[in-house]
Formats: structure tokens, sequence, C-alpha cells
């Protein structure tokens, strides 16, 4: 599976205790709770800091510089990481650049743009939305002329070599859904409108637009087999089989294509799969902070658990999952609620070591607010402009960007140590004390703070 869903199933009725920047109790969590277990942690604020209006600025280390496309993604894998590279109209490629060489190892080119939003680790997340799938010996891309609406083309590299080793092309927006040890599991959104149609504004389906899901060989990229769905929320994978949340229920498949389970509850709007647990996030896909339901289903279908949440997105780490939008909260396989902040909080990431959780925060999204993962300590980091968030983060710092100001350096006291100026950031990394960016243009920057 990809690295994003990484698994330590913890054991059933565990509770992490603690005490931090966590707020009130919100009485919606009372839901079919399992009985017997404690309410979640809740304590006052952390401290907010605001920088200082003279901080040093911050020069890159060093840079590579792709004179004839943009960084778009960053992605890392074993010390290395794996740019997705793109100029307009095309062509795209992906770059594997080692940061202890400051060199481009391998770099590849594919015929198209880069398809933003079709790698794994992009699904839910506001930021990264441009990146390939890499696993221990092979990297995913998606590349083609999908806003033509004409194709996509799914690419298996070599990691350590970059070689193609097969590639799947279909009159459809392809992405990556997961990748398990026998099977990559793709998906394929029909264009809307089509080729031979004029985009008009506002133009919306008459019927819900169609997703076949592949579950492809990874050797050499045969179709082992496909399922078409209407109106798909997201795909998820784990070594348990495949979940597909449509507008109004929850399908399980097993690794052969067949269909183990209908839960006929939506309209979905996130699926997370680990190894026993599936969450399954279903509410209104277009509200602000509305009432949502977290529900804790079996792999065989069965629904063991649900929370009523004011949340959007969902962050899947280890044995536990974070949810974030109208409070932020941290729950367990078996349905605990550890602990909850009723502040705002969207964008989630965590840091390198996964100790500690970062999020936009503010009614207004115009800070960052750093939580440790057990829920015992935070601070909220607010520069003064009406529009921040949180970048990418090193086991003790993170990179704090802004619309209309600088980004800044924080430490892991929530204190700004410098500012970076006028670098427009389309993705930012953080890999072995250094955070990388891509600036959407022909610059890789690496910042050593």
């Amino acid at each position: 599976m990809v690295s994003r869903r990484r698994i330590r199933h913890l054991g059933v009725g565990a509770l992490a205790v603690g005490a931090g920047c966590i707020g009130s109790t919100d009485d919606s969590l009372d839901a079919d709770e399992p009985a017997g277990q404690s309410s979640p942690t809740d304590a006052g604020d952390g401290p907010t800091t605001t920088p200082d209006e003279s901080l040093p600025t911050l020069e890159p280390a060093w840079r590579l510089s792709f004179d004839d496309a943009g960084v778009l993604g960053l992605d890392a894998r074993d010390e290395m990481l794996y740019l997705t590279l793109s100029a307009e109209d095309g062509p795209s490629s992906v770059a594997a650049v080692d940061p202890a060489e400051r060199a481009v190892v391998w770099r590849t080119q594919s015929e198209g743009e880069a398809v933003s939003g079709s790698h794994a680790s992009s699904q839910g997340s506001a930021r990264s939305r441009w990146g390939a799938t890499v696993t221990d010996g092979t990297v995913y891309s998606v590349a083609g002329p999908a806003e033509e609406r004409e194709w996509s083309a799914l690419h298996a590299l070599d990691r350590e070599t970059g070689d193609p080793r097969w590639s799947l092309q279909r009159d459809r927006e392809l992405g990556v859904a997961g990748v398990h040890e026998y099977l990559v599991v793709a998906t394929g959104l029909a264009f809307f409108p089509g080729p031979e149609q004029t985009p008009v504004s506002h133009q919306t389906p008459d019927e819900p637009l169609v997703t076949v899901v592949y579950g492809l060989d990874p050797q050499n990229g045969d179709v082992r087999w496909e399922r078409a769905f209407k109106d798909v929320a997201e795909v998820a994978v784990s070594p348990d089989g495949i979940f597909v949340g449509t507008s109004d229920r929850l399908v399980g498949l097993d690794e052969a294509g067949g269909e183990t389970f209908t839960l006929d509850r939506g309209p979905a709007t996130r699926v997370e799969a680990t190894s026993g647990r599936v969450y399954y996030l279903t509410g209104d896909p277009y509200g602000d902070d509305g009432p949502q339901t977290l529900h804790g289903v079996a792999p065989s279908g069965g629904r063991e658990w649900h929370h009523d949440l004011p949340v959007r997105e969902v962050l899947l780490d280890s044995d536990r999952l974070f949810a974030g939008g109208g409070v932020v909260v941290a729950v367990d396989p078996d349905g605990t609620v550890v602990w909850r902040d009723r502040d705002h909080g969207q964008w989630l990431l965590l840091d390198p070591d996964g100790d500690r959780l970062y999020t936009r925060s503010g009614v207004q999204a115009d800070a960052a607010t750093a939580y440790d993962t057990t829920g015992d300590a935070c601070w909220t980091f607010d520069p003064p402009v009406n529009n921040a968030w949180r970048e990418a983060a090193t086991a003790d710092r993170l990179l704090v960007g802004t619309v209309s100001g600088p980004s800044y350096a924080v430490n892991a006291e929530g204190e700004a140590t410098a500012t970076l100026e006028r670098e427009t950031v389309f993705d930012a990394l953080g890999l072995d004390g250094a955070v990388f960016v891509g600036d959407g243009r022909e610059q890789l920057l690496a910042l050593d703070f």
C-alpha cells in the first residue's frame, strides 16, 4: 500500500490521555460511542505567537533549475525526491533528485501535461495537487491532454533508473487510488463535456459522471478487471480490499474485482482504509463545516460505530485517524475519540516523525496550529495577513505560507525565525531536516532553517 496509509493496528479500548491545546466538549460526539470508553480529552488553548516586524531573510541553501518545465509536485521515498514537472500544453516529466548530491539522477518525459490530483497521496488534500505515487520499486505518474478532454496515460517507471515499465492510456482522466503488493488500483473519470463539445461556464452534466475502477497487474499493466460506478467521491485501497464511495453508498471489492458488500449510506465525501478498518465520511459534499457522519466500517461491510462531526478532511496515519474542519479530532480504530479541539482546522499535515499534527486554523483560515499527536501540546502561529497555512514540516520546523505576504520559517515553539520573500509555492515537502519547495516555475529550492 502507498506510504500515506501506514498501519499499526491498536488494540480495542486503547486511549491516549493528555492535556494541551484542545477545545471544549462537542455533544455531537455522543452517537454510538462504544460502552465503557472515556470521553475525549479537552483542555485550554495553547499560546499564540505573531512574527516580529524585522526578521532575517531566508535564502535557499541551494536550488536546481529546470529551464523547460515548472516544478509542480514533490514526493519522497528513501531520502530521494521525485519531482513532477510540466510545461504548458506539455510535455511533462518525472525527475528523481538526490538531495545529498544536489543532482538529478534520472528524468523521463511524457506527452501532455501532468494531471493534477492523479496520485494516491493527493486524495482529500488541499495542497499537493500534483505528484507521483511512489512505492518501493515503482513510480506511477499520469499525463496527457486531459485539460482538452482527450485522453490521459498512467505510466509505471522503475524507481531506481526511471526506465518505463508499462503505460495504460484511456479516453478518461486517470488517477492512482492505491497500490497493493499484487494490484495497482486506478480510476478513470469520464470527461465532461466531451472533447467534441465547447465548455460553458457553470455547465453541469445531466447525469452523474461514470468512473471506471481498474485492477491492474503491477508487472505489466494488464487490466485484470474493471468496474464502473456513477458519481464516485473517492476510492481507497488496503490489504483488505478496495472501497468505493459514491453519492449513495459504499461498495467493497476484493482483489479480483468482486463485490463483497454494499453499505447504503451517503453521499460519500471521504474514504480511508487500513488493515481491519474502513473510515467512511458522509454528508453534504458542498457544505461549509456542516454536520458530517464518520462511520467505522468493518472490511466485511458492517458498520460498527459512527460519530456526527463538523469535519471535511481526514488524514490516516499509523493506528489513528485525524479529522478536521469546524473541529479537529483524533479517532482510534475502535471509534474512541481520543482528543478534540473545537477550533477550526483544515489542510491536515503530519511532520516526518508522525508526532506533530499541523493545521490551517482559525475561522478566517489565517493561522497555523501545531498539536502533539497525543493531544499533549500545541501553539498557534498567527501572521499579520488574511490568509495563511502550513506548507511543509521537518521534525522540528514548519514553513508557513501566506497569500499577500512572505512565507515564514517557524521553530518548534511556534516562533518565526526568518521569512522567505516573493517565492510562489506550488508544493513543499520536508525531508531530512530541510524543506524543499517547487515554485511552479523552473525552480526547486532547498531551505535549511
